[in-house]
């Protein structure tokens, strides 16, 4: 409950407009508080809205980069994806030709390794053919000196032999010849008798 008022009398009027007069210096006051409140706001909603600009137009920007971004990437990862598919292709195609290189060398070798396994047994073979004939004519060669030596050796015993008969009748003869001479010479008394 409100207080109760004291005595019923009339305010007087100068009191009345003194406080009117506050009340309206007052009201002024909250005025002036209010619109330059009103005022900073206003000042802090152009900056924000300045700044909300300026962040609306960087946000703008960004998003453009990140698009153009966004359409070098599809670009650059749709040539890498041709590249590689390109280079798969290439080396699919490369592998391809190396494992048929690999299966034409494979085969060669094998023909040369066969080819080179009758060479060595060829090669074996002549050398034996070839040693056991070397050691035939080895032989044929130390039979053929020792029968030339004893052919040599009967060939000189039997001429020796042939010359010391052949010497025995030339001496004889030559003796035979040599009395008969010297039986001349002293028929003809060119040379004097023995004694």
């Amino acid at each position: 409950m409100p207080p109760k008022k004291k005595g019923k009398g009339k305010k007087k009027k100068g009191s009345e407009d003194s406080e009117a007069e506050v009340k309206f210096k007052q009201s002024q006051h909250e005025v002036d508080a209010l619109k330059d409140q009103m005022a900073y706001r206003r000042e802090l909603t152009r900056r924000s809205l300045a700044i909300a600009d300026n962040y609306r137009e960087q946000m703008q920007s960004a998003q453009e980069n990140v698009e153009v971004l966004q359409s070098d990437m599809k670009a650059v990862s749709s040539g890498l994806t041709q590249q590689y598919k390109t280079m798969q292709l290439e080396l699919g195609l490369k592998i391809d030709q190396l494992e048929s290189e690999l299966t034409r060398t494979k085969v060669r070798l094998h023909n040369t390794e066969q080819d080179l396994a009758q060479q060595r047994i060829l090669y074996t073979k002549m050398q034996r053919e070839k040693d056991a004939h070397i050691h035939k004519l080895d032989t044929k060669i130390t039979n053929l000196e020792s029968a030339f030596e004893s052919l040599i050796d009967s060939g000189f015993n039997g001429m020796f032999v042939h010359l010391n008969t052949e010497k025995k009748k030339w001496d004889n003869e030559m003796d035979g010849i040599f009395k008969k001479n010297k039986e001349s010479l002293q028929n003809l008394n060119v040379i004097p008798l023995e004694k």
